[in-house]
């Protein structure tokens, strides 16, 4: 086992990540705020790329009106951005954005993204959105809420370079909410939305990178749903979808489920007790006259890959906790078929004591599948708030992995200080991605992708707005 200890080690070691700045390079925008990530990859034409959406206030300067206290959003606004990387994430290039489609009014982002499995040129984008139907001639105030009525998938036939709209999918106007994409190895296509209206998981399938999105049954039919949804596929095909699950006793756990040859098998626990819902972070201090807060939403995240040998566990899952006030990261595992679910305590953060300000959020779980020479990489990321008054937090990498046969968690400091940049409300995007990206020689590279104000400080925190806000890659190694 010492090989998979010393490639474990390698991926998460201290000081070799390296910083990419996708977004505030470019006067446009350096000039607006970016947030919330999702990430994919492509090669098209022979060039490999890392492509990430994000929410993008780049140009909407006439459709979405901002004061100390208000907001005025009007017809054409638009949150569509991305960039792309053709270097595994040391440079970025600005793609653009999206405008809204005929018959939608806005796209308000939650981005998710995904690339066909069987032409890596073609990508597909989903934005949330607002139907003309819905959203009043005269503009709205504050929050879309009331007109968001479903999502836009937008597709790229040239790597993530360029993007045309798709199909807009919706279920009666319903309000959709987070979202999240996947492909299977025999070309599927999903993407999945928290209705917000019905309290219902929406997955959506298309059968080929050509072919329409049609809705699919309920993945959790009896069941009170309260987060964005995950979705994952597996090397046979199966699509895996995880969201959090409102029990009668008030608590919230982590359920999946999983899908193939049109059924739905059974829902099933994955969890014990989690901090369901947004997640809000008081990082005890003010900036500009206001508390300095985080929300961050969902607090979940799992992969599929190769299990340990003699392990059920093809299915890693990290969330987050409640000790008393403070918020930690911990583990569990499936079988592939969901099977022998069970808890992972060694693959956690320290959930802290009394009196100890140290808080642990926002996980990712990510895998690079390994060779039959090489073992697999399971690595993930997250959050961490350390000490009572702080302006920032840092970026922790943890391997999900064992040593002699007993499971082993690493977490190694990748980032101590990014600077939080929030508005009144906490928000610094909800979400971000993490993901492998290729290889460099023969080490496997992993970008997470984190909201950063690039050293230009915190200049104004509004209601609806912050700045500087923009979004940052770290890449591991370097």
């Amino acid at each position: 086992m010492l090989p998979l200890l010393s490639v474990l080690l390698a991926v998460a070691q201290a000081g070799c990540a390296s910083l990419g700045v996708v977004t505030g390079q470019d006067p446009a925008t350096l000039a607006a705020m970016q947030s919330e990530t999702a990430a994919t990859t492509s090669i098209a034409s022979s060039r490999h790329r890392v492509v990430v959406a994000f929410n993008d206030m780049t140009g909407n300067e006439d459709t979405i009106v901002l004061g100390p206290n208000s907001r005025v959003i009007r017809r054409g606004a638009s949150l569509a951005g991305w960039s792309y990387s053709e270097d595994l994430g040391r440079t970025w290039t600005y793609g653009g954005k999206l405008a809204p489609p005929a018959g939608w009014s806005i796209l308000w982002s939650d981005p998710a993204i995904t690339t066909s499995r069987i032409d890596p040129s073609v990508v597909f984008v989903s934005y949330l959105a607002a139907p003309d139907a819905k959203f009043p001639a005269s503009g709205l105030n504050d929050t879309p809420a009331s007109a968001m009525g479903g999502a836009c998938i937008a597709r790229s036939l040239d790597g993530g370079v360029t993007f045309t709209h798709y199909q807009c999918v919706t279920t009666n106007h319903n309000f959709y909410d987070g979202a999240s994409m996947a492909a299977s190895p025999c070309g599927e296509i999903y993407a999945a939305y928290f209705d917000l209206t019905t309290t219902r998981i929406r997955v959506w399938r298309a059968s080929s990178h050509n072919a329409p999105f049609e809705e699919i049954a309920d993945p959790f039919p009896r069941l009170t749903v309260g987060s964005h949804p995950r979705l994952r596929t597996s090397a046979d095909s199966w699509l895996y979808v995880a969201t959090e699950v409102r029990a009668t006793s008030g608590q919230s756990f982590v359920y999946m489920n999983r899908y193939r040859d049109g059924q739905w098998r059974t829902p099933t626990q994955v969890s014990e007790a989690v901090a369901g819902g947004i997640a809000t972070i008081d990082l005890g201090t003010r900036v500009l006259g206001s508390p300095l807060t985080i929300r961050g939403a969902p607090q979940f995240s799992f992969d599929i890959g190769a299990a340990s040998e003699g392990g059920n566990d093809a299915v890693r899952i990290l969330y987050t906790r409640r000790n008393g006030a403070r918020l930690y990261i911990e583990g569990a595992a499936c079988a592939a078929d969901l099977g022998q679910c069970h808890p992972v305590p060694q693959w956690r953060s320290s959930p802290g004591g009394a009196g100890d300000t140290v808080d642990a959020f926002n996980p990712n779980v990510t895998t690079w599948a390994g060779t039959m020479s090489r073992p697999p990489v399971w690595t993930s990321s997250f959050y961490v708030r350390n000490g009572p008054k702080v302006t920032g937090v840092g970026l922790a990498s943890m391997t999900l992995g064992y040593f002699n046969g007993t499971p082993l968690g690493i977490p190694v400091t990748v980032l101590g200080d990014i600077r939080v940049c929030s508005d009144i409300r906490g928000y610094w995007g909800d979400y971000d991605d993490m993901l492998h990206v290729g290889f460099d020689k023969a080490t496997p590279v992993f970008i997470r992708f984190t909201s950063s104000d690039h050293g230009k400080g915190c200049t104004y925190r509004w209601q609806h707005a912050a700045q500087h806000q923009h979004v940052q890659s770290v890449r591991q190694p370097r």
